[in-house]
């Protein structure tokens, strides 16, 4: 009888013990992509997602945003303090054939892999130069 209730014991700790070390699956990013406060914040959930940025170097070439900045030849980020600065940029960049574009709530990211972006930080991809 004290097998019985030793075995019992251990197969209940056991089962405690893989329930809680079962890891919750990675929470899905918003659908609109959210806000970033700042550059670097975007920066972090870029390379967070799998883009290298080694070094962020500032620039203007996004110039309805607050902040840009690019990370290499095929990788730019910017914030915008406003919507206005957002769709205008938008609007700006519409007929220039710049590729892919992902789009958040005020934030943009020009990058090679725009699907990898979506899945990781949410909102849209924009077809530009259409």
């Amino acid at each position: 009888m004290n097998r019985l209730r030793m075995g019992a014991a251990a197969a209940i700790t056991a089962l405690f013990l893989a329930s809680c070390s079962a890891s919750d699956p990675a929470p899905s990013p918003p659908a609109d992509g959210g806000t970033f406060e700042t550059l670097e914040a975007l920066k972090e959930a870029v390379t967070a997602a799998g883009l290298a940025c080694p070094e962020l170097v500032l620039h203007n070439d996004a110039k309805y945003s607050a902040s840009s900045g690019s990370c290499s030849e095929d990788l730019s980020l910017a914030v915008y303090s406003n919507d206005v600065s957002l769709e205008s940029q938008l609007d700006f960049w519409q007929p220039i054939d710049r590729g892919s574009i992902n789009v958040g709530m005020n934030w943009t990211v020009v990058s090679p892999d725009p699907k990898l972006i979506q899945q990781k930080l949410g909102g849209t991809v924009l077809q530009t130069g259409q």
